[in-house]
């Protein structure tokens, strides 16, 4: 993956993830991601994260022929919201690659040639671009290791500190 693809963020836990391993400001400041408005209008609240930060983000607007192509598809996907099709609609239309932790979204876009990154991955591309240090995404997989809310599996967490412990010892 390219860190100049566009980034469409799908939903508030990756932006809570991110906060959580005290890297979203460095997310943020990418000139690739993005967030819908509707996302960004409907559902961030200051439980998702430090809104002056959060509202950072560039903001891509939906338009009315998206939104009439979110009905259209929502009635054959009905394990889907509203929000989940029009990002995947975001996406497709501009070339994104979808930042999402729902499994149906990313089963659906996979099954449409859209790519899925999820916080782990967001973190080791941050790692592999030089935007966070290894040492600061080994860090910031221990703070996602160790706070209760988040939704990735712990052994996921594990195995990806376990690989950038490797890369530390390597480089």
């Amino acid at each position: 993956m390219n860190i100049t693809t566009k980034i469409i963020i799908t939903d508030t836990n990756i932006i809570t993830d991110l906060n959580n391993a005290n890297i979203l400001d460095k997310f943020v400041k990418l000139d690739n991601v993005y967030i819908s408005d509707m996302i960004k209008n409907d559902e961030i609240t200051t439980a998702t994260g430090n809104i002056k930060t959060i509202n950072n983000f560039k903001t891509i607007s939906t338009t009315s022929e998206q939104i009439k192509e979110m009905f259209e598809i929502i009635q054959n996907n009905k394990g889907l919201s509203q929000y989940d099709i029009i990002n995947y609609i975001i996406a497709k239309d501009n070339g994104g690659i979808l930042a999402t932790g729902d499994q149906r979204l990313k089963v659906f876009a996979n099954n449409n040639n859209i790519e899925v990154i999820r916080t782990l991955k967001i973190i080791k591309l941050m790692k592999d671009n030089r935007i966070i240090s290894n040492s600061e995404s080994i860090k910031a997989c221990k703070l996602l290791k160790n706070n209760k809310n988040t939704r990735i599996p712990l052994n996921d967490i594990e195995n990806m500190i376990n690989e950038l412990e490797k890369d530390l010892v390597i480089n």
